[in-house]
């Protein structure tokens, strides 16, 4: 199964994306796919939810969301003392294998200019839009957003620079 972030928020499986729920549910599971293998608490998730603005049935209504979610993800997400994880490995999720194969490229200098460059394209054709859309954001992954934007454009900026090597 795959999990993107890179674009609208989903989950793949079989080549065929899964009904996740509206919006507030892709938030859920954003929140889950934005810190993939560490448990997220039920406040934490609420925050990703509803922003400021938490009602006071949001660690329910979270339960929920997850619970509903879990039946439709099966056993990518996990449920311990403190919260729920996605526990997938790095190559499930996007915007891990876009970090990753970036990464890879920077720690090796002896990479040629066309691997490079098709390294670089292969990490960019991960992208489908803009990050997390398909939810509503209160703010609470701007920062995530801005981190992978910019990333984008270092991406960008290094496939430009292997072509031209070339």
């Amino acid at each position: 199964m795959e999990f993107n972030v890179l674009g609208p928020v989903s989950a793949i499986e079989g080549g065929r994306r899964l009904d996740i729920g509206g919006p507030k549910q892709r938030a859920v599971l954003a929140a889950l796919i934005a810190r993939a293998g560490d448990t997220v608490s039920a406040d934490t998730i609420a925050q990703a939810v509803y922003g400021d603005d938490v009602p006071d049935t949001a660690r329910r209504r979270v339960q929920v969301y997850v619970s509903t979610l879990r039946g439709i993800v099966g056993d990518a997400i996990v449920k311990d003392r403190a919260g729920w994880a996605l526990r997938v490995d790095d190559a499930d999720v996007d915007h891990l294998r876009f970090v990753n194969l970036y990464d890879s490229l920077r720690s090796s200098a002896d990479v040629p200019a066309e691997s490079r460059s098709r390294l670089l394209r292969e990490a960019l054709a991960l992208w489908s839009g803009h990050p997390y859309t398909g939810i509503e954001n209160f703010g609470f992954f701007d920062a995530e957003i801005a981190r992978l934007d910019e990333l984008r454009n270092a991406v960008l900026g290094a496939r430009i620079d292997a072509d031209l090597e070339q």
